[in-house]
């Protein structure tokens, strides 16, 4: 009787375990996953399979812990760890697909600044939101918000973005478009629509940072 009570208890305790560290990698996946619509480097991409592989291994071995536990119990709180160890999974699930709704919504228009090593883009999406991005293959920080586009005045909700965007107006143009210098100290001077930023009276802020425009489905509309 004595061993049945024991074994009962140091059951217990392992379940109260797993749920514990299903918790502690769940929050922590989960978190991660959310963070990572604000941008990351590519160290936090192998974070994040590094803990869901962790957190993968751990609930399978969990699952078969939790049936060794029913078949001595015959009792469904057994599998409680597995059922957190899903939700938490559903929750990460959720979360992504959020996120893939979000970044890849039907775009209006889209615009791309080459500085190198470095970019930055623009993209207006069909709902009145906007995406930004700045960075490189090494890793990139977005940007979110919302706009209004009247004829070719785009009026955004914020005025300053990670010092680039240093304007809350943006305009689309057809004209000279100038690119860095290429081998042959030759500039393109082809015509090409840009996004540029213009201060209250239009006049355009900074002729050396343009974006031209990748993408304009305005007339598809």
């Amino acid at each position: 009787m004595l061993a049945v009570i024991l074994e009962k208890k140091e059951t217990m305790s392992s379940r109260n375990s797993r749920i514990i560290y299903l918790t502690i990698l769940g929050t922590l996946l989960a978190w991660e996953q959310y963070k990572s619509s604000e941008g990351g480097s590519v160290f936090e991409g192998i974070i994040i399979l590094i803990i869901g592989l962790v957190g993968l291994l751990f609930l399978i071995w969990t699952i078969i812990k939790d049936y060794k536990e029913y078949v001595l119990t015959k009792k469904r709180t057994s599998y409680l760890p597995t059922f957190i160890g899903l939700a938490f999974i559903t929750l990460i699930l959720s979360i992504d697909f959020y996120q893939d709704r979000k970044m890849n919504a039907k775009s209006l228009l889209t615009g791309y600044y080459d500085g190198g090593f470095n970019g930055f883009s623009i993209d207006l999406k069909e709902n009145g939101t906007y995406i930004m991005s700045n960075g490189s293959g090494l890793g990139e920080s977005y940007f979110y918000g919302t706009y209004t586009i009247k004829d070719s005045i785009i009026t955004i909700d914020k005025s300053s973005i990670d010092n680039v965007i240093t304007s809350d107006r943006l305009v689309v143009r057809n004209s000279q478009y100038y690119l860095p210098l290429d081998t042959l100290n030759k500039v393109d001077t082809t015509k090409a629509n840009y996004f540029t930023q213009i201060d209250k009276q239009g006049k355009e802020i900074n002729s050396e940072l343009r974006f031209r425009v990748t993408s304009d489905n305005r007339t598809k509309k």
